[in-house]
């Protein structure tokens, strides 16, 4: 068992190198089963070989580690599904390790409080998705799901990275990745940030991604399968890309809207805050904002009506969810809420309904929200991203719309997300920020608003 004193050199200089992706892990009230804050992840090098014939993964986890306290063992997130066949600490063999339910179990020995680490962890297995805590249609299940073909893809909000790599699948904990993916030739394994290198050796396609920005582990993507790249470039240089198999080509029309809505939402929330974007369009149900590259299904991009301004939403989330990430999933109102509202906002200036129609819209349904899933900041926990933490949050933002006018309403939402670039937040941080950046006392109202279970009066606007 290995000692690390917090002033060790290499360990000082691994922090810095990861500075950005110290975070402070913290239990979630809402699924406490996931997670762990035994560990500070910095940084996942994962490489991994997907065989569609067998449905066998198997690989390697490089895990750069912060002991946020003084340990002597650490617990990761670990599906059922998968097998570790050789731990590794600092070079060393942590004998005694093992599992627990969905857990890896790491006996560390002695580990000195902010002292940095690496464990390398060598596994396999035939991942499979796990149940959501929600009772949306398409949001059934959640992790690494196979096609009958062998094709792969994943959503993983609240969580479900665990189905496919060690991971400490909580969002207060946020870190850098690389990604490598093995796959036959013909195919591609995709994922965020840039694509470093796409090789082809004996029939089999290799492709290393590197995420330059730290991202919570429900925001990392990955589909597998016949995909082909199409490129665009975007305001400032941008670039922009999609993922794309041969039959949803006929989506690439409305994937080019893509440039017009970063200028849009840039002059709302100000400079797009990643070094790229882009979208997939895997064979899921659902759609989500995972960073730099939103995950969207071929239905969700058809759906009547609809289709562009979801493409819009989870754009929307690249500042909101993605650049400043909630600490805790009872505030999935900060990401939703915001998301939704802009969405509106878009719509209404884009040929949909106007704002007299919404706010009658979400005025109507406010308190039948409420009563079946709860208040937007304390809902059933059962119920995970309803349309109360979209509707019920956005009605509050219209009324902080129209109580700070629009130019510091804009100029609070633009600075919110700089305000926490690339970290974690919750209710309390931002009812601070707002305080501090319009120079009020709006603490009751926003508690009152998230909190309420009957419905608050909300006058009509004309912003």
């Amino acid at each position: 068992m290995l000692l690390v004193p917090a002033g060790n050199a290499a360990s000082a200089a691994a922090a810095g190198r990861y500075a950005a992706a110290v975070s402070a892990p913290r239990p979630d009230p809402y699924y406490p089963a996931e997670g762990s804050t035994s560990v500070d992840v910095l940084h996942y090098g994962l490489d991994l070989t997907w065989d569609a014939a067998t449905r066998r993964l198997s690989g390697s986890a490089t895990i750069r580690f912060r002991a946020p306290r003084a340990e002597s063992r650490i617990s990761l997130d670990f599906g059922d599904q998968l097998s570790f066949t050789s731990l590794r600490v600092d070079g060393q063999d942590p004998r005694g390790s093992g599992y627990g339910p969905h857990k890896l179990i790491v006996l560390t020995g002695p580990l000195a409080r902010d002292s940095v680490h690496t464990l390398v962890v060598r596994y396999h297995g035939s991942p499979r998705p796990v149940r959501a805590p929600s009772r949306r249609s398409d949001l059934l299940d959640l992790g690494w799901t196979v096609q009958p073909d062998g094709e792969v893809w994943s959503i993983q909000e609240p969580f479900g990275a665990y189905t496919w790599y060690p991971v400490n699948d909580q969002p207060s904990d946020k870190a850098f990745y690389d990604i490598t993916w093995h796959t036959k030739a013909a195919w591609r394994g995709v994922s965020n940030g840039d694509l470093v290198s796409d090789t082809v050796r004996h029939g089999e396609r290799t492709m290393h991604w590197h995420l330059a920005s730290p991202a919570a582990s429900y925001l990392v993507t990955v589909a597998i399968g016949p995909y082909h790249a199409y490129h665009q470039t975007g305001p400032h240089g941008l670039p922009i890309t999609y993922w794309v198999r041969n039959s949803d080509q006929d989506l690439l029309p409305e994937l080019r809207h893509t440039p017009a809505m970063i200028r849009w939402l840039e002059a709302r929330l100000g400079p797009f805050p990643f070094d790229r974007i882009g979208a997939v369009v895997a064979p899921t149900p659902s759609a989500e904002e995972t960073q730099t590259l939103v995950t969207i299904g071929r239905s969700v991009l058809t759906e009547r009506g609809g289709g562009l301004s979801d493409l819009l939403h989870e754009y929307s989330h690249q500042w909101y969810g993605d650049e400043v990430t909630p600490n805790n999933w009872k505030d999935l109102w900060m990401n939703e809420s915001f998301a939704m509202y802009v969405q509106i906002r878009w719509e209404a200036s884009h040929g949909g309904p106007n704002m007299s129609v919404w706010r009658r819209a979400l005025n109507q349904e406010d308190q039948g929200l409420r009563d079946a899933f709860g208040p937007p900041g304390e809902y059933d926990r059962s119920d995970f991203a309803e349309l109360n933490v979209y509707y019920c949050g956005a009605r509050m933002l219209d009324r902080l719309h129209a109580m700070l006018g629009s130019k510091l309403f804009w100029s609070v939402l633009r600075g919110w997300p700089a305000s926490r670039r690339f970290g974690n937040a919750d209710r309390g941080d931002w009812i601070r920020y707002l305080d501090g950046a319009t120079g009020r006392n709006l603490a009751h109202f926003v508690r009152h608003w998230l909190d309420a279970r009957r419905s608050p009066p909300s006058p009509i606007s004309t912003l």
